[in-house]
């Protein structure tokens, strides 16, 4: 009779082990599908980024600009007094400040 008892106590243990063990792994599948949810909302996003930045014509921006109509004493002096340079690091601070403007929260005043 204490061996039928025991029998039967172990069995509803091991039964409400096994919703216990089911019920912890729905909540980490549910968690799963958030988590991918989530990634998926992102990489949605991050695909229309790309879309847009490829509808964005630069074919007007060549990398000799109008630097090569100059004559050529007057480009030597222009690289002379480093005005190449110069209009390098314009354009990166000006790409930079606009690529801060995307970030939230990074604006500072501008």
């Amino acid at each position: 009779m204490v061996a039928g008892f025991t029998l039967l106590l172990k069995k509803l243990a091991d039964i409400l082990k096994w919703i216990s063990d089911l019920f912890i792994a729905v909540f980490v599948a549910l968690f799963d599908l958030v988590k991918d949810g989530f990634s998926w909302l992102f990489e949605q996003m991050l695909e229309i980024v790309i879309d847009a930045l490829e509808g964005i014509d630069v074919s007007g921006i060549s990398a000799a600009g109008g630097w090569g109509d100059l004559p050529a004493e007057v480009l030597n002096i222009l690289a002379l007094l480093g005005v190449a340079q110069a209009v390098s690091i314009i354009i990166a601070s000006i790409g930079i400040r606009l690529v801060l403007q995307i970030i939230p929260f990074v604006r500072l005043g501008s």
